[in-house]
């Protein structure tokens, strides 16, 4: 068992088997549908919510893990010492449940260490900063080394990505009603990033295809061209644009492995259907 364990939520979108392991835990989020109340990828698939939303009725809702839910985490972990990634604290309360969660293991378990980090990104970006910590855990670094590499990695992580529409996000309250209004009008995509933090619109595009060539553009663009990355794709309800967008990576980043993401329900709620995004971190050793 290493010195210091993960806890991360379930909109890290962790492979499965790195989710089970002993030392890790994933903090379920939740999503109402008609009044029932279902966990983030164990009560519902993603290809059931997409379905639910292509269909009648309200749109479903999502909720970040309670201050309760983490600490049941935290002391369900063997490990002394703990690091726990969130999401940026402007587009959840994840960040501030798992601080309460941090004060209350004090009283309940005071020989344990939590250290909560903000890894100024999502989606794709998370999971990848999310690996990385999982990999510096399994290595045996003590809780500061963990953090140490993870801040460095976070600080690389890039995404960039290309809707259907804007309405979801706007309706999370992601992105401004404004910004997502006139990409609808248009029957454009918009193709955004998310780096330090921030969400940012970098244009329009018409069609899939060239809705893919933007988003392996803008990601190369903003990597810095003597980095070696580690790459990763994800997409909502069209699984079968991901290999083309792997091919237009490899020609701008050269031949490499790019890592296929499962997203959550969360995750599809929150963009919609149509989704496609690509993300890169830094491949940084764990001396470094």
């Amino acid at each position: 068992m290493p010195p210091t364990a993960l806890v991360v939520d379930s909109g890290a979108c962790l492979p499965p088997a790195l989710g089970e392991s002993p030392w890790v835990r994933v903090v379920p989020m939740s999503i109402e549908i008609d009044g029932r109340v279902l966990r983030d990828g164990i009560d519902i698939s993603s290809e059931e919510l997409y379905r639910r939303l292509g269909g009648p009725g309200p749109l479903p809702t999502s909720s970040s893990p309670s201050p309760g839910d983490y600490l049941k985490a935290f002391l369900a972990i063997p490990n002394p010492d703990i690091v726990c990634l969130t999401i940026p604290d402007r587009y959840s309360m994840m960040g501030r449940s798992a601080r309460v969660a941090a004060e209350m293991l004090r009283s309940e378990a005071p020989e344990k260490r939590v250290e909560i980090l903000d890894t100024g990104t999502a989606a794709g970006g998370y999971t990848l900063v999310a690996e990385a910590a999982a990999a510096a855990c399994a290595a045996g670094l003590e809780r500061e080394r963990v953090a140490a590499h993870v801040r460095a990695v976070a600080a690389s992580a890039r995404v960039v990505a290309a809707l259907e529409t804007m309405r979801y996000l706007v309706r999370s309250g992601r992105v401004p009603a404004l910004a997502g209004l006139s990409g609808d009008l248009l029957h454009v995509r918009p193709v955004f990033a998310f780096a330090g933090g921030d969400v940012r619109r970098l244009g329009l595009v018409r069609g899939t295809r060239r809705a893919l060539r933007a988003v392996a553009e803008r990601l190369r663009e903003q990597t810095p061209p003597e980095t070696e990355v580690r790459l990763a794709v994800f997409c909502g309800d069209s699984p079968q644009t991901m290999p083309e967008l792997e091919h237009y990576l490899r020609e701008l980043f050269g031949e490499r492995p790019v890592e296929r993401l499962n997203l959550t329900p969360v995750i599809a709620l929150h963009t919609g259907p149509g989704l496609i995004g690509a993300a890169a971190i830094a491949d940084l050793s764990l001396e470094g």
